[in-house]
């Protein structure tokens, strides 16, 4: 299916969405990692840091979909721009004002997550509302989640080098410039600007269009995994007296999910995205699961790589099962929820396996993941078999 690839690639604004929207998931990456950087170096506090942290991240969690659903409907140039100058005015005010006063960083903190655009959601409506071709929407929305993951393997190392390199402000204030460049970019190259006339009639919420809840439900679970596996695998190469390492198998999850995630766009599926979401989170648990059985740091590396090959795999199908699901005029909005769902399910994992793993050790963290991923395929069966009851 290498054609599939080949022909996403020569597509004329292929060059501008992937490079915009690459440029522009950097910051989603780094900003975190550098509030974190920022307040714990100047105001010496990680509880700050992580409290800062949070109001970014549940505020995008809550903001981002209407800005989405507002994008649907004035294009995507009227809205990232302004959102794009509100975001590095943010992000300037938690440099300058915010950094002294814990009031001013909580609310310009909380206002950064708010307006950060979500390049992810702008690229992906892009491709399902250019690409007719079932096939090459698969291989474009694959090449978006090997971007996802690139980002975020890319993102951290970065805002840490610049830490290193020009002190605790450099990383946000990098972060800021490749925002400016691919919101701007992004808007000005956009294919559908002038939005989309919604349908006269009840709409109502996304929430009300069938089997949009369990998907984004176990999108939820999804992130819960997400964020608790940073964590948990950080505690435990510490308690192994292997801290240097722990950053290494930190990057193995996304670099076997890069590699799946490019093999699962070669392929021309013939089962449902559903049942391709929920194969996708049957392995991920069986992988997580040998972490649960084995607790042996020499065979941790390979049960890393199997539970995170199967990451980019489920997103993709995600991605692909709500473009199913949700009108075409509605996408901007629909994919701001998945990233919204995931955000969500990340904080909450990040701070209950925090909790678990100084209560009961490291290791032990590995059942709460296993937990959340095997909540998730469960949920997705559920999905599947509504499908089938109401059919």
């Amino acid at each position: 299916m290498l054609t599939a690839y080949k022909n996403v690639v020569k597509k004329d604004h292929s060059f501008s969405t992937f490079g915009f929207g690459i440029l522009g998931r950097l910051p989603l990456a780094m900003n975190t990692v550098g509030l974190v950087f920022l307040i714990s170096s100047v105001r010496n506090s990680f509880a700050l840091a992580g409290l800062a942290s949070a109001c970014y991240t549940l505020a995008g969690a809550f903001v981002g979909p209407r800005i989405g659903k507002l994008a649907d409907v004035k294009g995507t140039r009227k809205v990232l721009i302004p959102i794009t100058v509100l975001n590095a005015f943010a992000i300037t005010a938690i440099l300058t004002i915010g950094v002294h006063h814990t009031p001013a960083l909580l609310v310009s903190s909380a206002l950064a997550g708010a307006t950060f655009p979500n390049f992810g959601s702008y690229t992906r409506t892009r491709w399902s509302r250019s690409l007719t071709d079932d096939r090459e929407l698969g291989a474009a929305l694959s090449l978006e989640s090997v971007l996802d993951e690139t980002a975020f393997v890319v993102g951290p190392a970065l805002a840490g080098f610049l830490f290193a390199w020009h002190g605790s402000r450099s990383p946000l204030i990098g972060a800021m410039i490749f925002l400016l460049i691919a919101g701007f970019g992004l808007s000005l190259t956009s294919t559908d600007h002038e939005g989309h006339v919604q349908p006269e009639g009840k709409h109502g919420g996304l929430l009300k269009i069938p089997y949009v809840k369990p998907l984004l439900a176990t999108l939820v679970c999804i992130g819960v995994t997400f964020g608790a596996q940073y964590v948990v695998i950080l505690a435990v190469a510490r308690e192994g007296g292997r801290a240097a390492e722990g950053g290494l198998w930190v990057g193995l999850n996304p670099i076997g999910s890069t590699v799946a995630g490019f093999a699962f766009g070669f392929i021309h599926w013939k089962i449902s995205s559903a049942k391709r979401l929920t194969a996708s989170l049957l392995v991920m648990s069986l992988g997580t699961s040998g972490l649960v059985i084995f607790h042996s740091y020499h065979t941790i590396v390979l049960w890393l790589i199997i539970a995170g090959v199967a990451i980019a795999p489920a997103l993709i199908s995600a991605n692909h099962r709500l473009k199913e699901l949700v009108p075409i005029h509605r996408l901007n909005e629909a994919f701001s929820l998945l990233g919204a769902s995931i955000s969500m399910g990340i904080t909450i994992g990040a701070s209950l396996s925090g909790v678990l793993v100084s209560h009961f050790g490291g290791w032990h963290g590995f059942d709460f993941m296993l937990g959340a991923t095997v909540l998730a395929c469960l949920v997705s069966i559920i999905g599947i078999r509504g499908e089938k009851v109401e059919n």
